[in-house]
């Protein structure tokens, strides 16, 4: 009789567990095992070193430039400077201290892996803040407040790369962004402002001006580097159509469209799924596509408009059930 290889295949905790001999099969199964853990290790690496470097360029920006030329700031970071000045609190502590209510608001509206890079930037820049020397380099305040914050919306741009961010307005910006497409740089704007007219009615009308400056150079340069604006088309030939529209229903909390497709050499039939989202999700549906199915082709457009609900969609309601 021929042998026959068998072997038993134990899924446990996301990972594969051979008993028995290995066959073709499980040996595959193995090898897209070890190549999803590979890219997770390069993903959560590359987050890493882009939250590191875009808190250490933000803490550069306000302990070399805005700070000591009587700047102040935006958002969290603003009030904390503004605190800082009136009681001489350390304004990393402040700033760590203020985010603690932010981040649970962001938890339950975002999600878990998004704060979780937040928690680590935020941890970061106030750690950064505390411990970079304050030095007057540029005693320009024009120069200083264009320097400062092309340099600080550079830090934040990255952060926002890496899949979170510095806290307190980015995460409300993210929030306003999905919910009613406002980009990040016109909600820091915004929530700034409030900041920067109670730094004119507290100190000088001078340093007030030139710290608007600074904000909207901060903003712009938010916007160049992430344009969160873009609204993106997903298309995505898979065998496994089913299971990546659960996961994008469940984790991006965005609609999807089944197409039919026929490959033009076998003639093949197969569901092809269309999502529109926005730039800021394109990480996380690439992460749902590569889990649920490494095999699957996909092409990502830029959309120019959308017509339609899209804008109504709510993506923090949660599944029911």
């Amino acid at each position: 009789m021929r042998r026959r290889n068998l072997a038993f295949i134990i899924c446990w905790q996301s990972s594969i567990i051979v008993i028995g001999t290995n066959t073709r099969n499980a040996k595959a199964l193995l090898e897209i095992e070890r190549l999803e853990r590979v890219n997770r290790i390069k993903e959560i690496s590359r987050s890493i070193v882009l939250i590191l470097l875009g808190t250490s360029l933000s803490a550069l920006a306000y302990t070399q430039l805005i700070i000591p030329n009587r700047m102040l700031s935006g958002g969290v970071t603003g009030l904390s400077l503004l605190i800082n000045r009136l009681t001489g609190w350390p304004t990393g502590t402040l700033v760590l201290l203020i985010n603690i209510p932010i981040l649970i608001l962001g938890y339950r509206k975002i999600g878990g892996k998004f704060i979780t890079l937040t928690i680590f930037s935020v941890l970061s820049f106030s750690l950064l803040l505390n411990s970079f020397p304050t030095m007057l380099t540029i005693d320009d305040l024009l120069l200083a407040s264009v320097f400062g914050g092309a340099l600080n919306g550079l830090g934040l741009g990255l952060v926002l790369k890496a899949g979170g961010s510095t806290g307190g307005t980015d995460i409300i910006g993210v929030i306003l962004n999905r919910r009613y497409s406002l980009s990040m740089g016109e909600v820091m704007l915004a929530f700034n402002g409030l900041i920067v007219l109670a730094s004119a009615l507290l100190f000088d009308l001078m340093g007030a001006l030139y710290t608007l400056i600074t904000i909207f150079v901060t903003s712009r340069a938010v916007d160049a580097l992430q344009n969160t604006k873009e609204r993106k088309t997903a298309l995505i030939i898979t065998g496994m159509p089913d299971e990546i529209a659960a996961q994008i229903h469940g984790q991006l909390h965005r609609g999807v469209t089944f197409l039919q497709g026929e490959g033009s050499y076998q003639h093949g039939h197969r569901k092809v799924v269309m999502c529109v989202l926005t730039r800021f999700e394109i990480a996380q549906l690439k992460e749902i596509v590569v889990q649920e199915d490494p095999s699957a082709f996909m092409t990502i457009s830029d959309t120019n408009e959308v017509v339609g609900h899209f804008q109504d969609f709510n993506p923090f309601r949660r599944p029911q059930g």
